[in-house]
């Protein structure tokens, strides 16, 4: 063998050696879903890890107290920051926080979406991206209403039907319903928003199947997207269509809600015979710290039990591989869903339910 060959012949044994030790790129797309452990965690343990939360109204009480608890668990689990982001109902501000997170490379996402058309351009961009994502209290849902991502959300019509039996329950016992064509119930409901108007639906159907002898006419529906002044504004359009109505039971379904149908009654002047059931708690506890509020009773969930939940489900998922709400994951379903519960508390009781919550 001549010199030269040789030579050749030794450069691509080199060459070979070369490409073999490498290492490809790494690439992030296609990368997590959040139901399967596909994440190199030896990685995620090394590394500082950041989480984000886009929330759809953080001037909301509820999201405040869900993404400062969910954020303090990341921390405590060892993570070194989660952002927080307002997408102030609005789906431009939505999407486009979530371009700067996902350009940020965060390692995981919660979010809860002003509007859940926005579900399916969520789950693809955080795909292609690589972060696991989580939806917090409105599910991200495909055109069939299908889970397309792990989930916390309320247990929705089992709470709506712990609020309507109240209800039921308050106005059979003080026998309150004197002149039935002169007495109403307003549901105040969001059907926009596939987890939460299960909620009036359970409240309603518990109120229907208990024979309360109301004129059908006087059963009234009103439609809004969760905020007090909403809630205000068709609650005032519906008591002024029905003057023939002075006795007014509601149940809303948040405390937004709730307070809001209090404040038209007030201004209307017929609070004094009103009852309104909320849920949340986290604003029916400032109404019974007054002399009076026809604001009777709410549907307590834990704000700082949410956010713990879903925070503590990403970072297990980070840092151990763990499927996300695994556990909760229903025979033939894609993803889990975490259901929430609620009590029902009245000014009588709320103090001893709802211990530090109550201040």
């Amino acid at each position: 063998m001549s010199k030269f060959t040789k030579l050749i012949a030794f450069m691509m044994v080199v060459m070979m050696l070369i490409v073999g030790c490498s290492k490809p790129a790494d690439d992030k797309t296609n990368k997590d879903t959040g139901s399967k452990t596909e994440t190199n965690n030896d990685d995620a343990k090394d590394k500082d890890i950041v989480l984000a939360g886009i929330y759809k109204d953080l001037s909301q009480v509820w999201f405040q107290g869900t993404s400062s608890s969910a954020k303090a668990k990341a921390m405590s689990m060892g993570a070194s920051d989660m952002l927080l982001i307002d997408a102030k109902m609005d789906a431009d501000t939505y999407l486009n926080a979530l371009d700067n997170i996902i350009a940020q490379e965060v390692d995981g996402l919660i979010v809860c979406v002003p509007d859940q058309k926005l579900s399916t351009i969520t789950v693809e961009k955080c795909k292609a991206a690589g972060i696991p994502v989580i939806a917090d209290d409105d599910g991200l849902i495909d055109e069939n209403g299908v889970h397309i991502a792990p989930a916390l959300e309320l247990d929705a019509y089992r709470v709506g039907q712990q609020q309507g039996e109240w209800l039921v329950n308050h106005v059979k016992d003080n026998a309150l319903i004197k002149d039935p064509a002169k007495t109403g119930y307003f549901v105040l409901e969001m059907t926009t928003v596939s987890s939460v108007l299960p909620r009036s639906e359970g409240a309603l159907d518990k109120w229907n199947e208990s024979n309360m002898e109301l004129p059908e006419q006087n059963v009234i529906r009103g439609d809004y997207l969760g905020s007090t002044e909403e809630a205000f504004t068709v609650a005032s359009a519906i008591i002024t269509a029905n003057p023939q109505i002075d006795t007014w039971f509601a149940t809303a379904p948040n405390d937004e809600g709730a307070a809001g149908i209090v404040r038209a009654l007030e201004q209307a002047g017929l609070d004094q015979n009103a009852v309104v059931a909320g849920l949340g708690g986290y604003l029916a506890k400032d109404e019974w710290k007054k002399d009076y509020s026809a604001f009777k009773a709410s549907g307590y969930f834990s704000s700082k039990v949410d956010g713990e939940a879903v925070a503590e489900a990403m970072m297990n998922h980070l840092l151990h591989g763990t499927e996300i709400f695994g556990e909760y994951k229903k025979e033939g379903a894609e993803f889990g869903v975490y259901p929430l519960g609620a009590i029902m508390v009245t000014k009588d009781d709320y103090k001893e339910v709802m211990g530090a919550d109550a201040e």
